[in-house]
């Protein structure tokens, strides 16, 4: 009987996240982002107490990756404040669709465009790495609208207007989008010196190495590292934090020293391993800016 159930659930599911993202969609074509970074910020609270088990886990990931740097109210506040990022990031994502981009560079400064320009001056293509911190969906769109050529890697949600909804805004201020499935056309992208954005701080089932993250094993997507590997291409790290104000300080940091022994697992690991320490770092420097409520670490 359950496993009859589980059909309907799911469709039940998805028509409830779309008539929720319909009125979502109303929302940000009349409000102003103030007002409608208020509404984030009142439903991640809502979500908190909906649905608690998703902020236990976060405080757990937090104390087991911090230890005793954190008390208990500490890492409250710091699941509560990622889970407000992550209705704002979705909220000004969607809002980008009526942002134009003069106002779009009021909200996103930039910082280390001169990273990004000396890697793609030497013709293979470059691979921006970035994590689900701050504001990830922004910095990319402040680069597309520079005139940066650039591709995200993107995974599609389950309910097709939500994806439309959102690939949509993504492709406003001229980012194009890729499933991760696709490698021949990552490829394409490399070769014709386009930068490529990926957000490998994600647990992966499949095609991933296993390398510490924040101190401990996960599963990581190896993407990255091949591709690098392969094409020669540079991997530029690229961050938007979330300012108090409500903007966004986007910045680039120069490309990453790749390992190169010839032995190419022992590289595809290490780089991995390397690539994991930058999103790494940025996460521990802002605790409370990373998506701590996934599941990362299921190894």
């Amino acid at each position: 009987m359950t496993d009859r159930r589980q059909p309907v659930r799911r469709k039940l599911g998805y028509l409830l996240l779309r008539l929720f993202m319909m009125v979502v969609a109303g929302l940000v074509r009349i409000l102003p982002l103030s007002w409608l970074r208020r509404i984030a910020t009142a439903f991640a609270y809502i979500v908190c107490v909906v649905v608690p088990s998703r902020q236990h886990l976060a405080q757990e990931n937090i104390r087991l990756t911090f230890g005793d740097r954190f008390d208990e109210r500490q890492r409250r506040h710091i699941a509560r404040q990622a889970t407000v990022n992550m209705c704002k990031t979705m909220m000004e994502l969607l809002k980008m669709r009526y942002i134009g981009p003069q106002q779009l560079k009021q909200m996103v400064t930039l910082r280390g465009q001169e990273h990004l320009r000396t890697a793609l001056e030497k013709g293979n293509g470059v691979i921006l790495l970035t994590g689900h911190f701050g504001n990830w969906e922004l910095g990319g769109a402040r680069l597309a609208a520079e005139g940066f050529p650039i591709v995200v890697i993107a995974r599609d949600a389950n309910e097709q207007f939500t994806a439309n909804l959102i690939n949509q805004a993504r492709q406003h201020h001229g980012e194009r989008i890729l499933a991760r499935e696709d490698l021949r056309e990552m490829l394409r992208v490399l070769r014709d010196n386009n930068c490529l954005a990926i957000l490998p701080d994600q647990h992966t089932a499949v095609g991933g190495v296993v390398v510490d993250f924040l101190g401990r094993p996960a599963a990581t997507p190896a993407g990255p590292a091949t591709l690098a590997l392969r094409t020669g291409c540079a991997i530029v790290p690229l961050f938007g934090l979330r300012r108090p104000d409500g903007t966004v300080d986007g910045y680039i940091l120069p490309a990453v020293e790749l390992v190169e022994t010839g032995n190419r697992d022992h590289d595809i690991v290490e780089n991995t391993r390397i690539l994991n320490e930058i999103l790494g770092e940025q996460i521990k420097r802002y605790p409370e800016q990373w998506l701590w409520l996934h599941r990362r670490w299921k190894v």
